[in-house]
């Protein structure tokens, strides 16, 4: 790129930033303060980094291509590479020194190889013809010992740990199961086993949402069998909005349940259809319902089965579950919640050059507890049914069609996303969460939270200039309390677009353990998530 352009996009508007170099090879850096002994492992991250092919640039923050970063801690020193995941998307827009495979909120631009005649062809193909993005930017997840670069497509691409590289070709889930996009958000079991979901069109009964299981790979015969070769559908929800599924970016998991958030943010398939003829991408086919109810499915991990009651809430649009479990025969569910549903056009990278770029409120994430009674055969109409002590503002009531109405509780004021917890609790009750502030301007990271989700009380962590990303947490190996761990977070700097750096919380003090500094080769970008892979484990969790 030449270098005027680069410059004229100020480097402080960090999600506009195009990595121009990758940092292929390791690069040890500079340690403050004292990493714990016991700390051994890699911090894999994924999030767009490269914004812009020749003349043409991603409109939206979803869609830049993915760029890989890797904070290896190994004998109290700790190194860091970035690689450009290599993609098919990425290697045809490379080629063609144009975007040529649209995203989720930018189109295609026409192959100039193509004649008139094939381009007007190209039109009357279905959706389902239009080439689906293996640009897999949001998270990386551990399927046994392989490790993937994940998105919302139903395309994995399956990486190389150590160098980051991709291995074989990309890897559809269509060719195992009936999906049509998935989550970039599992669940992993102890044992291994993946837990996933995702959207089928083109079901008997109309669209529906699919449980999906990987179960740890095996050996059969002396071939090994990953767990992507033996995915299966545990579950089908139906979609009760037949042309409108529901957008979901992540669910609920219990020891004994799976929890759905089916909330009026959907994709219209009729819109989908006009989008894919006009060459539109399809942002445009997201439509919120405000006056419809979120409904919450509950489904029994032994059986499949969906309980039959209906519990619903006030309209919401959420991104990111905390956690659920089951207490005292009462579903917990904590999540993101998001008032207002056009958040998602607030994220146009466009809109964020602007430096004074502010988005309301009402678009930010607050965490907030609901509260489902699961036995509600006998119990009386009209009646706050919660009985939980530490949360009383949540309410639920049974009334005359047997639907239970429900009342939420918000844990905290502070706009807190990317949440995270001790994974050992995940499905069983905990006590805290950790995340990322939401700055309004420019939707910035600006800090890191701590939230005791009893009590509501806050911990913050900032650092001005800084922007920090989701918080991984690692238990200490001896640890006896919830939060007697680290937290990891990456920090980019809004003036210097060379410095990275891994930071290291003490998770029950909230104080800066140690920072570890590199200069990297290339332009340093943001990042959604990621996953700790820790020395010795054989399952690597979250």
């Amino acid at each position: 790129m030449p270098k005027e352009e680069e410059e004229s996009i100020p480097i402080q508007q960090v999600w506009n930033r195009n990595c121009d170099k990758e940092t292929a090879q390791p690069r040890e850096g500079q340690i403050k303060g004292s990493l714990p002994s016991w700390l051994s492992g890699r911090l894999t991250r994924n999030g767009p980094g490269r914004v812009k092919y020749g003349k043409t640039t991603y409109n939206h923050l979803f869609d830049g291509n993915a760029v890989l970063h890797q904070f290896n801690i190994d004998d109290g020193k700790v190194t860091y590479i970035s690689k450009y995941l290599q993609s098919d998307t990425h290697k045809r827009n490379s080629k063609a020194n144009r975007i040529v495979i649209g995203e989720f909120g930018t189109a295609a631009h026409p192959d100039p190889c193509k004649t008139l005649l094939q381009r007007f062809m190209s039109m009357f193909e279905g959706p389902g013809s239009r080439e689906v993005t293996d640009n897999c930017v949001v998270n990386v997840c551990h399927f046994g010992d392989e490790l993937y670069a994940l998105t919302e497509t139903n395309n994995l691409r399956r990486i190389d740990p150590n160098t980051l590289d991709c291995i074989g070709e990309k890897t559809c889930l269509m060719n195992y199961i009936a999906v049509n996009t998935a989550t970039a958000h599992p669940h992993i079991d102890p044992d291994g086993t993946v837990y996933n979901m995702g959207n089928f069109f083109a079901g008997k009964k109309g669209p529906c949402y699919n449980i999906i299981k990987f179960p740890p790979p095996k050996v059969v015969d002396g071939k090994k069998i990953s767990s992507v070769e033996q995915a299966t559908i545990v579950s089908q929800i139906p979609c009760q909005w037949k042309l409108a599924p529901s957008y979901y970016h992540s669910f609920g998991i219990t020891d004994d349940y799976f929890v759905f958030v089916e909330q009026p943010f959907v994709l219209s398939l009729k819109k989908v259809f006009i989008n894919h003829y006009t060459n539109k991408p399809y942002l445009g086919a997201v439509e919120y319902y405000p006056d419809k109810q979120v409904k919450f499915r509950i489904v029994h991990r032994s059986t499949g089965k969906q309980l039959e009651v209906e519990y619903g809430t006030e309209a919401f649009v959420t991104f990111h579950h905390v956690n659920a479990f089951v207490k005292d025969d009462q579903m917990v569910v904590d999540l993101c919640a998001i008032p207002d549903g056009s958040v998602i056009q607030s994220a146009m990278l466009e809109e964020l050059k602007n430096p004074n770029y502010f988005v309301i409120p009402e678009t930010l994430p607050l965490v907030r507890r609901y509260i489902m009674p699961l036995n509600v055969k006998d119990a009386p109409l009209d009646t706050n049914l919660v009985t939980l002590k530490d949360n009383p503002k949540c309410s639920a009531f049974k009334r005359s069609d047997g639907s239970i109405e429900l009342v939420g509780q918000t844990i905290n004021e502070t706009h807190l996303d990317l949440p995270r917890i001790n994974y050992k609790n995940n499905g069983k009750e905990y006590r805290y969460t950790y995340g990322v502030e939401v700055n309004p301007k420019g939707i910035e990271f600006s800090g890191l939270l701590k939230f005791d989700m009893i009590t509501g009380e806050a911990w913050k962590w900032t650092e001005p200039n800084k922007m920090v990303s989701e918080p991984v947490f690692v238990p200490s190996p001896d640890a006896t309390k919830e939060d007697d761990g680290v937290c990891l977070s990456s920090l980019i700097d809004k003036d210097d677009p060379h410095y990275v750096s891994l930071l290291v919380l003490n998770a029950e003090t909230w104080k800066e353990e140690a920072r570890v500094e590199f200069k990297a080769d290339g332009i340093v970008t943001g990042t959604f998530h990621g996953q700790f892979a820790a020395k010795n484990d054989m399952v690597h969790v979250y």
